[in-house]
């Protein structure tokens, strides 16, 4: 079976989608954080009526999303004369889910800072905290678990306190720096 490789940390939307279960858990944060709709927006392969209706009017749309006025007012200009079948369209789609993703995009960092990724690290990129709690003679696998994925995702602050609760109960002396270069070292994080 081997470790399972780390996932490279996502910079942009398009880091996230190259993978199934990270875009699972990235909409399960958009879904948190009321921007799910932006989203599926972007990722929305449907006509210019359907988008519009749904997306892009900004005044009646089922679930309309950030895009700028001048590009609001284009597809407006055209949806009011019922013309979804104009060429224009494209362009105006095209732009108004680049104005998406780029919003999107600024808040990448936050989702790598979330529980939602936090989880899916520690289901996807990290070696068996069971292992690892023989390795460290440790019995609480789960509290191991919480900061071990805290260690994959870099979030030190949350490792650190937890490891401190963790060491208290199993009577361990090592500190979160030896530890976690302990499990880095057996590449279980």
């Amino acid at each position: 079976m081997g470790n399972k490789k780390m996932p490279k940390e996502p910079k942009a939307v398009g880091d996230i989608l190259k993978d199934k279960k990270m875009t699972a858990a990235y909409m399960d944060y958009c879904k948190r954080r009321f921007c799910l709709n932006e989203f599926m927006f972007t990722q929305n392969k449907g006509n210019a009526e359907s988008l519009w209706t749904r997306y892009m009017d900004q005044k009646k749309g089922k679930e309309p999303v950030n895009i700028t006025s001048k590009t609001y007012k284009a597809a407006k200009e055209l949806a009011d004369q019922n013309n979804f079948a104009d060429g224009g369209w494209k362009k105006i789609i095209e732009t108004g889910k680049k104005e998406v993703i780029s919003m999107l995009n600024k808040d990448v960092m936050g989702f790598t800072g979330s529980d939602e990724y936090k989880k899916y690290v520690a289901e996807n990129g990290m070696g068996d905290p069971k292992k690892a709690a023989k390795l460290l003679g440790i019995t609480d696998v789960k509290k191991l678990k919480e900061v071990m994925v805290n260690i994959a995702v870099d979030d030190k602050k949350t490792g650190e306190k937890l490891w401190k609760e963790l060491m208290k109960k199993e009577k361990i002396i090592e500190d979160y720096k030896a530890i976690s270069s302990s499990l880095k070292k057996a590449s279980l994080v």
